[in-house]
């Protein structure tokens, strides 16, 4: 029998995680409370897989791939029997620590609870597990988490060894690339970077500066393209030429973006003013002008594997 995995929530990151469980021959059980919206996740997971075997990424039929996924409104069912459980519920403490109170009083303490949080702290979940805190953590996918390799695997204060190290584990099995902080800090690695940025970008949108579209241009016809198989370290140390990011630093770019780098955004929440235009802005995008919601899903899907294959596959 395979390994079976739980997931708790049936949105976009837990049907990505179902997507790829399922996908690797593990046996898979989605729980969401409203039948709507497990039926709603189902299907998209069906659209995702789809995609997968149009693109070479399984080689089993689709509807033998979806079999090993038993969706359900029955948290006991779902849990039952699980070596690991994934939480990809709302982003707001009091809901998963609701949950996680209750899975610690339901399932045994050798069983794993994941959380797929994309910056709340573990150490502020597991205050809501009065028996086996130490079996907390948290495993951050991205977006959509059956394509893009990376997990973050960030432990609480009582997480103990054993469950970062299977988590770890568990994760590279499915081919991530796991990446165990060594500090806790709210939003982690990924989306401090990526909302520094989005800062800017919101900043530049409300001064006038640039559409949504132009920003976007820039980034995909020159930062990302870079981004895409080199971090911001290579990156700049490459743009130092002969001196790396010494002569960066000294000489080089980041010695003249001195000049102009306290003109950033300084804002600590989006400004109100900021966010209305952009999301009108988006109105007019003429890339999605016309486009239904799965229909940019499978655009983007199919792009980021024809990425992945180059970047990440031997």
């Amino acid at each position: 029998m395979p390994e079976k995995i739980s997931i708790i929530g049936a949105g976009v990151i837990g049907v990505g995680w179902a997507t790829l469980f399922a996908s690797k021959g593990y046996k898979v059980s989605l729980f969401t409370e409203k039948q709507e919206t497990l039926n709603k996740g189902i299907e998209k997971l069906r659209n995702y897989l789809q995609v997968m075997k149009n693109n070479s990424q399984i080689n089993d039929d689709v509807s033998q791939v979806l079999n090993r996924v038993e969706p359900t409104t029955d948290l006991q069912q779902a849990v039952s029997n699980s070596s690991f459980v994934i939480e990809a519920i709302i982003e707001d403490y009091d809901a998963k620590k609701k949950l996680f109170s209750t899975l610690d009083q339901l399932l045994e303490k050798d069983v794993v609870l994941a959380s797929s949080t994309s910056g709340l702290l573990m150490t502020e979940i597991q205050k809501a597990m009065s028996k086996h805190p130490e079996r907390g953590v948290i495993a951050h996918p991205w977006n959509p988490p059956h394509l893009l390799p990376l997990v973050e695997v960030v432990p609480g204060e009582k997480t103990s060894q054993e469950v970062v190290e299977r988590t770890k584990s568990l994760m590279e099995k499915l081919d991530r690339v796991v990446v165990t902080l060594k500090k806790e800090i709210p939003g982690f690695i990924g989306n401090r970077l990526a909302f520094a940025l989005f800062r800017e970008a919101l900043y530049l949108v409300d001064e006038g500066v640039a559409t949504v579209e132009d920003i976007d241009k820039v980034m995909t016809a020159a930062i990302g393209l870079r981004w895409a198989f080199m971090g911001p370290f290579l990156t700049y140390h490459l743009g130092g030429g002969e001196g790396g990011l010494e002569y960066f630093f000294s000489r080089g770019f980041g010695f003249g973006a001195n000049e102009w780098m306290h003109t950033l955004a300084k804002y600590d929440k989006f400004p109100y003013t900021g966010v209305i235009k952009a999301v009108n802005q988006m109105k007019e995008y003429s890339f999605i002008k016309g486009k239904t919601f799965a229909e940019i899903s499978k655009w983007r899907d199919e792009k980021l594997l024809k990425v992945y294959k180059l970047v990440w596959e031997k």
